[in-house]
């Protein structure tokens, strides 16, 4: 009776892991969720991702990683993606390709437009992955029923969010899709982690 008495107290003792919530709830208002969003500088997914260009295609396992002033992002495809990093830091990046290639600034942004057939939204990018426009200009449609941003028109591409699922304390984009003339990107959101 006592060894049960000593278990029971140890399991009542035993620290739970900290919760991936930082959010204020999927079912908050939307105007909370977006304030919040907007303050969130600390944030990763992982999923896939489809890419159409100039006549070509294909897809992708894709990892990102947001923290503070710096992102980092995994594409791991083929069709001369093969494996991909790519390091932001502020206004620099640089890549590592598969093959153990190094570029940085200028070069770096070449080859991975080279590799894409477009010039990705880098700037953008963290913002749009959460399902907000970036600070500037842009054209948004919400839907009407609760104010949620359901798709908007920033820097010449326009970006849907086809779904959203509960993610770190929010509904965040599960489906989303950024295309504008000769370019698309489809990416389905598997996990989010903070």
């Amino acid at each position: 009776m006592a060894a049960m008495a000593v278990l029971l107290l140890s399991a009542g003792c035993r620290t739970l892991p900290p919760s991936a919530e930082v959010g204020p709830g999927a079912g908050a208002p939307w105007p909370e969720q977006r304030a919040a969003l907007e303050k969130l500088d600390r944030y990763g997914l992982s999923g896939r991702v489809a890419v159409a260009a100039q006549g070509q295609g294909f897809s992708a396992s894709l990892r990102y990683q947001r923290q503070s002033q710096s992102s980092n992002l995994a594409l791991d495809g083929p069709l001369g993606i093969g494996g991909l990093r790519v390091e932001l830091e502020g206004e620099g990046i640089a890549i590592a390709t598969s093959r153990g290639e190094k570029l940085d600034g200028q070069a770096a942004r070449d080859e991975l437009e080279r590799r894409l057939g477009f010039q990705l939204p880098l700037t953008e990018l963290r913002w749009w992955l959460l399902g907000l426009p970036a600070p500037g200009e842009v054209s948004i449609n919400q839907d009407a029923g609760n104010g949620e941003i359901r798709d908007f028109t920033q820097n010449g591409w326009h970006v849907s969010i086809n779904s959203r699922a509960p993610g770190l304390g929010f509904a965040l984009p599960q489906r989303l899709t950024a295309e504008r003339e000769g370019a698309r990107l489809k990416l389905l959101v598997e996990n989010w982690q903070p």
